[in-house]
């Protein structure tokens, strides 16, 4: 018996050689597949966006409805004169002088959809400053809690304009200083 004398298998050993490439139906699947969790993630990033947006929003308008409120209860519970006739008109709020002897009246009012806050000196009616203490207002109130008691006590409402529900915040305020 002969022994071969290459090193090579024998052709019936040898397996049948193949390309290796991907079919057309491989290909197909795998895109689909791509195509699907794509739009998966993109759907998953759109509505983390608009959730951010929104929270952002309500977070914002939650903000500028407190920080108006404390500007609002500094300037009333100090006061010496109060004086509400509707949001338009706007809350006249006199404070006792100061170390100057000047005293000044805060008028808080709404006008084109934002609260306003204008002061002024009492006596010369001098305009200091008119600026907006927030935007995008739906409603501004005050209310007299307690009429022909002493102390006085008034409620204030703002409702601020917000995605997709409006802010509301509702403070009462005690006024020490008002004259009898």
């Amino acid at each position: 018996m002969k022994l071969p004398t290459s090193s090579s298998p024998p052709d019936s050993c040898r397996a049948p050689r193949r390309r290796r490439a991907y079919t057309l139906a491989e290909l197909m699947v795998c895109l689909s597949i791509f195509a699907f969790s794509s739009t998966a993630v993109s759907s998953l990033m759109f509505a983390t966006y608009n959730t951010n947006r929104h929270v952002k929003g309500m977070a914002d308008a939650t903000d500028a409805a407190e920080i108006t409120l404390r500007r609002i209860i500094e300037v009333t519970r100090s006061a010496v004169d109060v004086t509400y006739t509707d949001a338009a008109t706007g809350l006249f709020v006199q404070t006792p002088p100061d170390s100057s002897n000047l005293s000044y009246i805060f008028i808080y009012y709404t006008l084109n959809g934002q609260l306003r806050e204008k002061i002024e000196t009492a006596g010369s009616l001098t305009l200091i400053q008119d600026n907006v203490v927030v935007d995008s207002i739906n409603s501004f109130s005050v209310t007299r809690q307690n009429p022909g008691v002493f102390p006085e006590s008034y409620q204030v409402n703002v409702v601020l304009n917000a995605t997709p529900v409006a802010i509301s915040r509702s403070v009462t305020i005690t006024c020490r200083n008002l004259l009898q």
